[in-house]
């Protein structure tokens, strides 16, 4: 929802509520406020919905060593942008976001926010015995390797709050002698706060330390400084903080309290170094319960937020270490009836840390009336009667890299997928790709890590002077991270010059039979390129695999089925531009891959790729057809990569050419005693069909949905989505695997709508339920003022379905 589109005023509607309060004995004006009060919820809803911070590197995190662009840092809001040259911080710029767009249509290149900002100074000093030391680099500016911003430490990213530090601060006096200890710049950005700590860590020889902070800009100027007495001893930190209020300051007026439902108090205070409150949870006991390996249960946390005397949302971290499990997790904001508000909430975390241990971060905004009561539900294996879905960034920190890392999962036993975004670890998007609930037999341990071959990438080109063309620009947006449906969006270019643009759409779905991962894709050439090398979508580069299958067919079946020698060399094309005939969705199987003889093998599966849709034009010429082409990768044994490739050999493309792909990727047990999920249709085709191709088909044909629509519009087929256009929209569904996700937008309530099935002529009403109000998904979409609503449709056991989607007239805003 842009300003323009307000249909109510916050202020006009705060005013209504404190008039209507001193007539509380009439049951009208206590019907009245009762409204006013849940308008001014949904007024404050859609702010909290349309506060957003994005961070990208503008010329790529990693580059070709013959790219010596400069490695500028970046941050857009919906209130202010900045940009900051790491190899020199006089090179630094601050302003106003002239036009506002939403949090969906930021992640756009066009957007453009960073083009025309003005020149800022920002100050970073420390005076030591009487001598002025100051910092106009750090570590990653001093350095030339390939991997030089591994020092610029990225922590959480999402929609709400950007926090990195940069490490090992160069700090000089007037002659240029260096300053010899350990210093970082800690960054943490809110949508209308930036917040800069400078950190002496560790030994510091001196008797007396004044430590300073500046910014000079056109929206405003700050300053602060701190004094410190020396000697800083090893293991010691000293700080100084300074937040720029670019809007309205956050001051710690609230009052908000955080407890366990039905347990104890959490301690909150407000906490300067990242401009919010803080709710520490730390080694929660779950009373009462023990938990299970399935991770069936939630955290539930209840969160007040009264005393404000402002009308912009309340900013809230809930710091939990640990989380009952770090790898699958997804929390939604609730009512204090447990309902989802669709108010977004950032989701990040980390394993890899020993000094933090495994935690999660989940960053809100909560809106602010009289008082209001939140639920946080923090959800993992299961949401309801299916295992979640989720989608968010995963820091690197303790790892290594420590640029963009995004891991989706399905349940909470292992990764689902991993995405390297800023390419910090690898020099590909894709990396581990897993099965779900896939065990090694009828004997083998449940609920843990498994393996589906490694690796992938998307647009993939090089030219006479690129090795390859890397990601610049990339930004992302974590529209849901779950729990029915996950969507994340990836916005950017590849190449030095910004030769090809990027946009993507990834998401995943809750279910109980196996992974899907949706990606649509669209390349876009705003220059002319001739490329030695390109795909167009890769899996691969995986070791200790074999893949003594691969089967490749369209929307009737079956093409050609290929047994894989042995005795193939490495780097030879098993497949050579193969164009897939017929019909999309074409498809293609690694049937039957697994790992091979390793000493500690995990549980394994096999991959699939599945392209619903292929649409390019090229040089004027449309094509509906993908090609492949199938690299040998390694051997003893043989290993196949596979390559999505453009059609007939084509290198050479022109400004304007443009390339989209729906794709699914799946992965898939072998036989039936390898899959423990409850799916028992999935089960009997397993048992019927092992090692098959057909499993892969099943999915191409079974969920190549017809559909029937009315009182709405249908949007996408696979997963639903629907346009509501009245109070009833029927659906009625041709087809079906597994837990179909369908979601309905355009929808003026958040609650109040009922999902009821037909069946024999009656309507059933549709419940997952398992702890109360835990089977849907809300999101709040602030370009229309509307909500989304997802479910996930059981269809294996009948062909034909129909469901009614009933809104309440007198739903609750």
């Amino acid at each position: 929802m842009l300003k323009s589109h307000s249909l109510f005023h916050r202020d006009s509607l705060c005013l209504l509520v404190t008039r209507l309060a001193s007539h509380r004995g009439s049951g009208f004006a206590k019907l009245m406020m009762m409204l006013l009060i849940t308008l001014l919820l949904f007024a404050n809803a859609s702010e909290a919905a349309e506060n957003y911070t994005i961070s990208c590197w503008q010329n790529g995190w990693r580059k070709n060593a013959n790219d010596k662009s400069a490695d500028i840092f970046a941050i857009e809001t919906n209130r202010y942008a900045m940009t900051l040259d790491v190899a020199d911080f006089r090179n630094f710029t601050l302003g106003r976001i002239g036009k506002q767009v939403t949090y969906e249509q930021a992640v756009s290149p066009k957007s453009a926010p960073f083009s025309d900002l003005p020149a800022a100074d920002l100050l970073i000093e420390m005076d030591v015995d009487g001598e002025t030391y100051r910092a106009n680099t750090c570590e990653a500016g001093l350095q030339n390797g390939v991997k030089r911003l591994a020092s610029v430490r990225l922590w959480e990213s999402g929609r709400f709050v950007q926090h990195y530090d940069f490490l090992n601060l160069d700090f000089k006096n007037r002659d240029g002698k260096l300053l010899s200890c350990n210093t970082r710049l800690d960054l943490v950005a809110w949508p209308g706060s930036l917040t800069f700590n400078l950190i002496v860590d560790g030994t510091l020889d001196c008797s007396q330390c004044n430590m300073r902070l500046g910014v000079k800009s056109e929206i405003g100027n700050w300053r602060q400084e701190g004094s410190i007495k020396g000697p800083v001893k090893p293991g010691q930190e000293k700080r100084v903080t300074m937040t720029c209020e670019i809007e309205k300051a956050t001051t710690p007026t609230s009052q908000v309290t955080v407890s366990v439902v039905g347990g104890p108090s959490m301690p909150v205070h407000f906490d300067e170094q990242k401009n919010c409150y803080v709710a520490t949870v730390e080694n929660l006991r779950r009373r009462g319960r023990k938990q299970s390996a399935e991770l069936r249960e939630y955290d539930e946390f209840e969160i007040t937020v009264s005393g404000s005397d402002s009308t912009t949302p309340v900013p809230l971290l809930i710091d939990m270490r640990p989380p009952a499990s770090v790898i699958g997790v997804c929390p939604i904001l609730c009512d204090e009836e447990g309902q989802p508000m669709g108010i977004p909430v950032q989701l990040s975390k980390n394993w890899h840390y020993r000094p933090m241990g495994s935690y999660l971060m989940t960053y809100a905004m909560l809106p602010t009336t009289e008082r209001t009561t939140y639920r946080m539900r923090m959800v993992y294996g299961f949401y309801g009667t299916l295992p979640s879905a989720s989608h968010s960034q995963l820091c690197l920190i303790g790892y290594g890299g420590h640029g963009r890392w995004d891991q989706l999962a399905i349940g909470a036993w292992g990764e689902t997928i991993c995405f390297d975004m800023d390419m910090s670890l690898v020099d590909v998007a894709i990396t581990d790709i897993r099965t779900l609930m896939t065990r090694d037999g009828i004997k083998g341990k449940k609920w843990g890590w498994t393996e589906a071959g490694w690796g992938g990438d998307w647009l993939n080109l090089r030219d006479a002077r690129q090795p390859k063309f890397f990601p610049n620009n990339l930004k992302t947006a974590y529209v849901s991270h779950g729990p029915c449906l996950t969507d994340v969006r990836y916005e950017g270019f590849y190449g030095e010059n910004q030769e090809a643009g990027l946009s993507v759409q990834v998401q995943t779905l809750r279910t109980d039979d196996y992974c899907r991962t949706f990606q649509n894709l669209e390349y876009t050439f705003e220059q002319d390129v001739d490329a030695s090398k390109i795909w167009l979508y890769k899996l691969g580069r995986t070791y200790t695999y074999r893949t003594p299958q691969i089967d490749y067919g369209n929307a009737d079946g079956l093409i050609q089925g290929r047994e894989v020698p042995s005795d193939l060399a490495k780097g030879e094309l098993f497949l050579d531009n193969v164009e897939l005939t017929g019909d999309a969705p074409h498809w293609i199987s690694f049937t039957g891959a697994a790992e091979a003889d390793a000493a500690r093998s995990k549980p394994n599966g096999y991959r699939a790729l599945i392209v619903r849709r292929f649409d390019a034009v090229i040089g004027g010429q449309a094509y509906t057809n993908p090609t492949i082409s199938s690299p040998v990768h390694a051997t003893d044994p043989t290993n196949l990569d596979l390559e999505l490739r453009p059609p007939q050999g084509i290198r050479r493309f022109k400004k304007g050419d443009r390339i989209e792909m729906d794709i699914e990727l799946i992965t898939l047990p072998r036989v039936a005693d390898d899959y423990y999920g409850p799916n028992q249709g999935f089960k009997r085709h397993l048992a019927s069909h092992p090692t098959s191709w057909k499993t892969t088909y099943r999915e191409v044909s079974g969920n190549s949905l017809e559909l029937d629509v009315t009182g709405g519009r249908v949007l996408r087929n696979y997963p639903i989505v629907i346009q509501a256009k009245a109070s009833e929209v029927s659906v009625a569904i041709h087809g079906g695997v597994g837990a179909v996700p369908i979601q309905f937008c355009g929808l003026a309530n958040r609650s109040g709508q009922r999902l009821f099935q037909i069946v024999d002529g009656r309507r059933v009403a549709f419940d997952q339920s398992v702890h109360g109000n835990d089977f849907w998904q809300v999101d709040f979409d602030s370009a229309s003022n509307t909500y989304r609503i997802t479910y996930n449709l059981p269809l294996d056991e009948t062909v034909d379905t129909e469901w009614v989607l009933v809104q309440s007239s007198a739903a609750s805003r």
